[in-house]
């Protein structure tokens, strides 16, 4: 009988992590159903619950015996799936090496499957490593860059496979048990989230928050429940439920926390599911086998590597965003988008479930013929049934006719009608009002108050509300508002941004933000251009929506343009307000076209015509929602970040352009600095507070004895004695 040895991340109840073992699965349960009498040692750190789990033998890991002892009689070594060989834990790369090297001494086939490799390696870790994978008879990566560190370690490339994750391939199990009951009062769609425990501590706490509000608005877009799945427990609750309960704690929205199922029931439960959101690495997989379009956030680039592998594989990619993208408010419109997406995602996603499945008799097949097995002939089961929906109709083209764009063309601008109805008005200008009264927040806003004085002599806008008042001159970040993003997103906008763009460039916001002119007051705008330097942009966005929510009038201070002169360019390179000579040569009175707008109408600026707007004189207010479309891969100057994408799919600033990366990690540097600096200047005043009130307890203590002092040496007179 031939017996292998098995090492994967796995223990019991204490060190779960369901990705761990739902490769181990995978893989324990392939090569029993390949090789029927074939046994296994599986090294875990709770051997008596793995022995009981999986009904094989397993040893202590960290190893308790001599490793030549265990390996003593088996018939090859098995390393399975995982992203344990990375510096960052190094004792489990430890662990394989030591394994890898004893097993190869003595000429025994050994395996690796489903690896991650790196990102980060010691030079010290990287030397050993590569001695025990140059040597190794099998080595399967479930990504292309840990491809090229294998290549890179020397590993020969006829070793080296590219694989989809073990996991990938787990049968799904229904729950059917008292489990599943909280999940029958919810209705679909089903929106699962993962996060893991660093979502729970202070570090994250500004992505929590601005987390728990944008999936507070995917919630109420798309009407749908959501579940929190961990995927990693320990004792008492601990793991990934720390994040889920600090999740619910910030959300209106309700959220069902489930326990840690097995792999098999999440794998079901992700089948089960419409969307997933997920910050760990295999519900993503899950997600990718079962057709579910997901949506992962990476914070760093070991998990980069992984969530982004596991769409790339599935021919599922730009659907990433990084912890700093949901900061800044990214992950509702990208989300919002993958949901417009997602019958074209699922049909994608089942293609490649097909490639894989068609693929796995021949890949196990290596596999065994490098373990010098031969299998039993065995059927190997269908690709599992994605259903694919009919796509829903195209999105009507030709909103805007060939002679309104050559209307465009020729002013700079167009008339688009009416946009909103009555209905929508109402909605969105009482939003409006309940955010500038505090009653609807949103912790990716900024605001700015309008003072009616000089444009220069402005405040700049600031984070967070600053007060309950209805004299707010300026809003930006809007779309984390879900009403006001669904009107951003309309189709005549994406029509707009393509015939600008091109169709299949990924699309941006610079700002979605509510202009507004207090009743009786306002703030002149000069003459100015829409883009430039000013604007701290690696390139210029060229179109802007402008909409009415009440009426635009001359009275109230309706937008003023020059027609046509987005023809001249940008008149200076910093952009913005006009030199008072090019407003001389460029802005003469008789030039000035007023576009008055009924309320619910909309118009398209061109971003370099020539625009001002004058303060309001009436009784009522004047605002307007503004929303300016550029290229998606539009980088900000000075951070080297990329803005929420509206139409089409993400790119990850760091994997499109490498020296982005030196460059985001100078500016954290810079910003640790900064703040340990802000420390250190903070601990200073409250040392020299302590030293000032030392100084005058030690002032209170001489005045003391001075006046002790000075009764002591005051004369006193004599008693009197008879």
């Amino acid at each position: 009988m031939h017996s292998l040895v098995v090492i994967g991340d796995v223990g019991g109840p204490e060190h779960f992590h369901l990705g761990d073992e739902a490769m181990l699965e995978a893989n324990l349960l392939t090569l029993a159903r390949l090789i029927p009498n074939l046994e296994f040692t599986v090294a875990s750190a709770d051997p008596d619950w793995t022995s009981q789990r999986y009904r094989v033998n397993s040893v202590k890991c960290p190893f308790e015996q001599p490793v030549d002892r265990l390996i003593a009689g088996a018939r090859g070594l098995v390393v399975s799936g995982g992203g344990n060989l990375c510096s960052t834990w190094p004792e489990k790369v430890m662990d394989r090496i030591l394994l890898l090297e004893h097993a190869q001494s003595l000429n025994l086939p050994t395996v690796l499957l489903g690896q991650m490799i790196g990102p980060h390696l010691t030079s010290s870790l990287s030397r050993r490593l590569a001695g025990s994978l140059q040597k190794c008879d099998w080595l399967g990566v479930r990504d292309d860059c840990s491809a090229s560190m294998a290549l890179s370690l020397g590993v020969d490339p006829a070793r080296v496979h590219r694989q989809w994750d073990d996991a990938y391939f787990l049968d799904p199990l229904p729950v059917e048990d008292e489990r599943a009951e909280p999940l029958h009062a919810l209705p679909h769609p089903w929106i699962l989230v993962t996060l893991d425990p660093s979502f729970a501590t202070s570090h994250r706490a500004k992505t929590l928050e601005v987390l728990a509000s944008q999936l507070d608005c995917l919630a109420a877009s798309l009407d749908a429940s959501l579940i929190f799945v961990p995927h990693v427990g320990g004792p008492q609750g601990s793991g990934d439920a720390e994040a889920g309960r600090a999740l619910r704690a910030l959300m209106r929205t309700g959220l069902l926390l489930l326990n840690p199922w097995e792999p098999r029931e999440a794998a079901w439960l992700t089948s089960q599911a419409e969307l997933v959101v997920s910050a760990r690495y295999h519900p993503i997989v899950f997600a990718t086998a079962s057709g579910v379009p997901s949506l992962g956030i990476t914070v760093d680039s070991y998990t980069r590597t992984k969530l982004h592998g596991a769409q790339v594989s599935a021919g599922a990619d730009g659907w990433c965003l990084s912890v700093a993208d949901v900061e800044r408010g990214a992950l509702l419109p990208l989300a919002m988008e993958l949901w417009h997406q997602r019958h074209g995602v699922r049909k994608r996603l089942a293609a490649a479930s097909q490639r894989a499945w068609s693929h796995e008799p021949q890949r196990w097949a290596g596999i065994l013929g490098a373990l010098r097995l031969t299998p039993s002939s065995v059927d190997w089961p269908a690709a599992p049934a994605i259903h694919v929906k009919p796509e829903e109709s195209a999105s009507p083209t030709g909103l805007i006719s060939s002679e309104q764009w050559k209307e465009y063309d020729r002013n700079g601008y167009l008339r688009l009608g009416r946009l909103l109805d009555a209905d929508q008005l109402a909605r969105l200008s009482e939003r409006l009002d309940d955010i500038m009264l505090g009653r609807v927040r949103y912790p990716t806003l900024h605001m700015q108050l309008d003072t009616g004085g000089a444009y220069e002599d402005l405040p700049d806008p600031v984070p967070g509300h600053s007060g309950a008042t209805l004299a707010y001159r300026k809003i930006q970040g809007l779309e984390a508002d879900p009403l006001i993003l669904e009107l951003v997103r309309r189709e005549v906008f994406r029509e707009i941004c393509a015939r600008h763009y091109g169709p299949h460039v990924p699309i941006s916001v610079f700002r979605v933000m509510m202009m507004n002119k207090p009743a009786g007051q306002g703030t002149y705008l000069p003459w100015h251009q829409d883009a430039g330097d000013v604007w701290k942009l690696d390139r210029d966005p060229l179109v802007t929506s402008w909409i009415a929510l009440d009426p635009a009038t001359r009275l109230n201070g309706c937008v003023q343009v020059i027609p046509g002169s987005h023809h001249l360019g940008l008149l200076s390179r910093n952009g913005s307000t006009l030199s008072p000579e090019h407003v001389e040569q460029y802005c003469p009175e008789d030039r000035i076209e007023y576009l008055e707008l009924e309320p619910g109408e909309g118009l398209l600026l061109h971003n370099w015509l020539i625009h001002r707007s004058d303060v309001n004189r009436t009784g009522t207010p004047r605002r307007a929602l503004s929303a300016c479309y550029m290229d998606g891969r539009t980088l900000g100057t000075l951070t080297g970040t990329r803005y929420p994408i509206v139409f089409g799919t993400h790119e990850d600033t760091e994997s499109a352009m490498p020296f982005l990366r030196a460059v985001l990690a100078e500016s954290s540097q810079l910003r640790e600095m900064a703040e340990e600096a802000q420390r250190y200047a903070r601990s200073l005043l409250e040392d020299n507070q302590r030293r000032e009130e030392m100084r005058l307890e030690s002032e209170r203590y001489a005045k003391s004895l001075e006046a002790e002092l000075k009764k002591a040496r005051t004369p006193r007179g004599i008693p009197f004695f008879r």
